[in-house]
């Protein structure tokens, strides 16, 4: 009987809710060097945009999923080499699942998201000047990165956990905006060689949403 009474009080102040997201993020690529001790990757700037849906079992807890694309660039060059420097452009399609907590006022409510997601690696492009090993001659690079089954891990998941704020400007309308991280556990290369290769993504979005309130 509490169980029933419990779900009933959940239940009767549920709420669906739909909404579109966009942004900038900020992705930081970290490697585990081994002999590349001259190699040096820097964070880039990229965009990030989707579609979200929410269900508020009360007015503080809900579960939120999300179904965005997400760059995820970095910069590479080389500390001794000025010339050597090579600009990814890297996109991915990702499905963060969230607990959602939010408190405050009727309009005005702060928010904070926390889970898990999982993603794929669509897409990755460079540009820039890299060196011949052999020749030492430097050559212009632009062009789509062919992925290598052998080398590339496209799937990808880790932690995700955002705060953030809501106004709720209409009666079934809300706007949103949040800073969300999102933590790879999974390295963009499969271990084959007899040195491993483990590499990291760590992104920060910045992101604007609109929401219609059912």
């Amino acid at each position: 009987m509490l169980a029933f009474a419990l779900m009933t009080t959940l239940f009767a102040n549920a709420q669906w809710r739909v909404g579109v997201t966009a942004g900038a993020d900020y992705n930081v690529f970290s490697i585990d060097k081994q002999y590349m001790t001259d190699v040096l990757f820097d964070g880039r700037w990229g965009v990030t945009y989707g579609v979200a849906g929410q269900y508020n079992f009360t007015d503080w807890f809900g579960v939120r999923a999300d179904f965005n694309l997400t760059q995820k660039n970095y910069r590479m060059h080389r500390a001794n080499i000025e010339e050597v420097d090579l600009k990814y452009r890297n996109t991915y399609l990702q499905l963060p699942v969230m607990a959602s907590f939010s408190f405050g006022g009727k309009k005005l409510r702060g928010f904070c998201n926390l889970g898990v997601y999982g993603g794929y690696w669509v897409h990755s492009y460079r540009s820039g000047k890299d060196m011949n090993s052999f020749t030492h001659q430097f050559f212009d690079i632009k062009g789509k990165v062919e992925f290598d089954s052998d080398r590339d891990k496209r799937w990808d998941c880790g932690l995700v956990g955002g705060v953030g704020m809501e106004y709720r400007f209409a009666e079934h309308w809300a706007a949103q905006v949040e800073v969300r991280h999102y933590y790879s556990t999974t390295s963009t290369t499969k271990q084959y060689m007899r040195n491993k290769d483990y590499r990291y993504h760590s992104t920060t979005a910045i992101q604007l949403g609109a929401s219609y309130i059912f």
